[in-house]
């Protein structure tokens, strides 16, 4: 696989397949999700994958497609993204996640956040330390992708978080508009 002139998505899904050949579950969490979600309206450029192997089994199997780790992160010399993995369980905010959604392309598939924990994901950063940044990209997968409005607002609630809720909302509305 050319590296130099893969997509993310295509790239999430090749990682993940790989992983999963070798018995590595990775779900795929973060602004890639959000890359995803608005068709690249919003670009990220590294992937963050959630799993719950060690490290040294991850670095294996990635050093064998010319990935070299630096902390938790992996690179590629012709790759222009950065594989990062982080400490599980699988949240947004205080709540875990449950439910993932699976797609398919051709090089394989990639298990990721559904669209209303995307969403969560970067309403979470927006809430706790005002990341204007992550709004934006919470507007673009609501604008893209239908969600669970009820558990929305009941995660925000249980968050502390209505009053910004009810401003993503809003937002969310001007821009239909």
């Amino acid at each position: 696989m050319d590296l130099s002139k893969i997509d993310l998505k295509r790239l999430a899904c090749f990682i993940s397949e790989t992983l999963k050949n070798k018995g590595i579950e990775a779900v795929l969490v973060g602004g890639a999700c959000v890359s995803i979600y608005s068709k690249n309206r919003y670009q990220s450029y590294d992937l963050d994958f959630v799993v719950y192997e060690e490290l040294k089994m991850i670095e294996k199997v990635l050093n064998s497609l010319g990935f070299k780790r630096t902390g938790r992160c992996f690179s590629h010399p012709k790759c222009p993204y950065l594989i990062d993995f982080v400490n599980p369980p699988i949240s947004v905010g205080q709540e875990k996640i449950h439910r993932l959604r699976t797609i398919k392309t051709s090089a394989g598939t990639i298990k990721l956040l559904t669209p209303t924990d995307c969403i969560k994901d970067r309403l979470a950063a927006f809430f706790h330390w005002d990341d204007e940044q992550a709004l934006e990209q919470a507007l673009l997968v609501a604008s893209n992708h239908t969600f669970d409005l009820r558990d929305l607002k009941r995660w925000a609630k249980a968050e502390g978080f209505e009053k910004k809720l009810r401003y993503f909302l809003e937002r969310r509305l001007k821009k239909k508009n």
